[in-house]
C-alpha cells in the first residue's frame, strides 16, 4: 500500500521517530501521543549560545497584527497564553481516550496514528461519509444555511485530506451513540481519523500560506475539530472532579487557539465564501443580554467580599453570555440559532474568567454550574446528551451545602424536571 510521504521533522518527539509518524513538534506533549495515550518525550536541546540571539513570544492580539500564524501548535500556544496554571498542563488536547459509551468506562489504549493495517480508505469509511449529517454538526444553522455550508464543506473537504478525515471522525463519533452495538470499533475509528486528520494538518496546511483558496476550510476544520472534542470532554464520566476541570481547563484552551487561528484569518474570511455564515455567528455572539434568568448570579458575584474588581469584571462579562444563551433558549426563539452560545460560551468568556476556574475559585464553578443548565435544556444535542445533569451534580457536590444558594435557579429547574 502506497503511504504518504512527508519531510522528516528533525525537531519531533522520540516516540513519534520511532513510529515514523509526523510529529507537529508540541511540547511537553505532542498530539500524536495525546490522542494515542503513549509517553512522549524530547532528546535534550542543545545549548544556545549567549550571544545567538533571543527569541520574543508574541501574543495573540499582536500575532494578528503581524501575520496569520497558520500552525495548529501555534494556535494551541496562542490559546494558552498568559495562564500560569494552563502552561504546566500535560497536554493541550482535551477529552482523549474516548469513553466506552456503551458502560460508561474508558476505551482501552489505541494506536489510532497507525495506518500500517488499516486501509487508507475502506468501505467502512463510505459508511461513516453517507452518514455525516452538517446539520447534526451544527444545529444552529437554519435550512437555508445548512445546505449552502454542507456543500462547502466537502468542496473544501475535497482540496483539504485533514479535514475530509475530520469529517469521517465526527461521523464515527456520533454513530457510535445510534449504535451501542458497534460502539466500542467507532470510537476506536474516530481516535485514529482523528489523530490522522491533525497529523495531516500538522504536515501539509500549517506549512501552507493561508489565502481565499483555503481559509474556508481551515475555520470548517476548527469547528469540526472543537465539537467533536466537546464531545469526547463532555462524555467522560470517569475520575474525580478535580480531574473534569483539568480536562475542562485543557479543553478551553485548545478551543481559544482553535478561535485566534480564526480570528487571525478575519480578513480573509469576510472575503471568502463563508463570510455570511461569519458574519452571522458575529452578530448573535455580540447580542446584548435581555433577560433576567441570572440577576441573581449577578447579584451574588457585585456583592461578593472575596472578589477582587477585575475578578468581579471578568465573572460578569462569563454571566452576560450565559444570559444571551438562556435568551435564545428561554426566550420564545424558535429559530435554530439558539443552540449557538452552548458551542460558544467557552471560547468567549475572558481568559482572566478562565484564570479563576484554574484556581478553582467557588464563584467561578458557580457560574460554570449555570453553564451545566445550558447543556441540560440542549441536551437533544448528541454532543450533549445528558452531560448537564451530571455536570451539574458534580459542581454543587464539590461546593458544598454553603455555596448552594449560589446554584439555586439550576438546582430547582433539575428538582422540578424530576418530578
Amino acid at each position: 500500500m502506497l503511504r504518504r510521504s512527508h519531510k522528516k521533522s528533525r525537531a519531533g518527539c522520540l516516540e513519534c521517530k520511532r513510529r515514523h509518524v509526523k510529529c507537529d513538534e508540541q511540547r511537553p506533549k505532542c498530539i500524536i501521543c495525546t490522542l494515542s495515550e503513549r509517553e512522549c518525550s524530547y532528546p535534550p536541546q542543545p545549548a544556545v549560545p549567549w550571544n545567538a540571539g533571543a527569541t520574543s513570544s508574541t501574543s495573540p492580539a499582536a500575532a494578528s497584527s503581524l501575520g496569520f500564524s497558520n500552525s495548529l501548535d501555534a494556535a494551541i500556544a496562542a490559546g494558552t497564553a498568559g495562564t500560569a496554571n494552563m502552561a504546566n498542563m500535560a497536554s493541550p488536547v482535551a477529552g482523549v481516550p474516548l469513553p466506552d459509551l456503551a458502560n460508561g468506562r474508558p476505551g482501552p489504549p489505541q494506536d489510532p496514528s497507525s495506518d500500517q493495517s488499516i486501509p487508507e480508505v475502506n468501505l467502512g469509511h463510505m459508511e461513516l461519509l453517507i452518514r455525516f449529517n452538517f446539520e447534526e454538526h451544527a444545529p444552529e444553522l437554519n435550512v437555508e444555511m445548512h445546505e449552502f455550508a454542507s456543500k462547502l464543506l466537502f468542496k473544501c473537504a475535497l482540496e483539504a485530506p485533514y479535514l475530509m478525515h475530520e469529517i469521517l471522525a465526527v461521523s464515527s463519533r456520533r454513530l457510535a451513540l445510534l449504535h451501542p452495538d458497534r460502539a466500542d470499533r467507532l470510537l476506536e475509528e474516530a481516535i485514529r481519523l482523528q489523530t490522522k486528520a491533525v497529523s495531516i494538518y500538522n504536515e501539509t496546511a500549517a506549512k501552507a500560506q493561508i489565502d481565499q483558496t483555503n481559509c474556508s476550510a481551515l475555520l470548517l476544520f476548527c469547528s469540526l475539530l472543537g465539537r467533536h472534542l466537546l464531545a469526547d470532554l463532555l462524555a467522560r464520566r470517569d475520575g474525580d472532579f478535580d480531574e473534569f476541570l483539568t480536562r475542562f481547563l485543557e479543553f478551553v484552551s485548545i478551543s481559544r487557539g482553535l478561535m485566534a487561528m480564526s480570528v487571525a484569518a478575519w480578513d480573509l474570511l469576510l472575503q471568502s465564501d463563508i463570510q455570511h455564515l461569519v458574519l452571522w455567528a458575529l452578530e448573535i455572539s455580540q447580542s446584548a443580554p435581555r433577560g433576567h434568568h441570572c440577576d441573581g448570579l449577578q447579584r451574588l458575584v457585585a456583592e461578593s467580599a472575596e472578589l477582587i474588581p477585575s475578578a468581579k469584571e471578568a465573572c460578569l462579562a462569563a454571566i452576560a453570555y450565559l444570559q444571551v444563551g438562556f435568551d435564545s433558549l428561554l426566550g420564545g426563539d424558535t429559530r435554530n440559532q439558539r443552540y449557538l452560545m452552548v458551542f460558544m460560551w467557552l471560547p468567549a468568556v475572558p481568559q482572566a474568567f478562565t484564570d479563576l476556574l484554574s484556581q478553582r475559585r467557588p464563584e467561578a464553578l458557580a457560574i460554570m454550574g449555570h453553564w451545566a443548565l445550558m447543556l441540560h435544556y440542549t441536551r437533544s444535542l448528541w454532543q450533549v446528551g445528558g452531560s448537564g445533569v451530571h455536570l451539574l451534580t458534580r459542581i454543587s457536590e464539590h461546593l458544598g451545602h454553603d455555596w448552594r444558594h449560589w446554584l439555586e435557579w439550576p438546582l430547582s429547574v433539575l428538582a422540578a424536571a424530576s418530578t
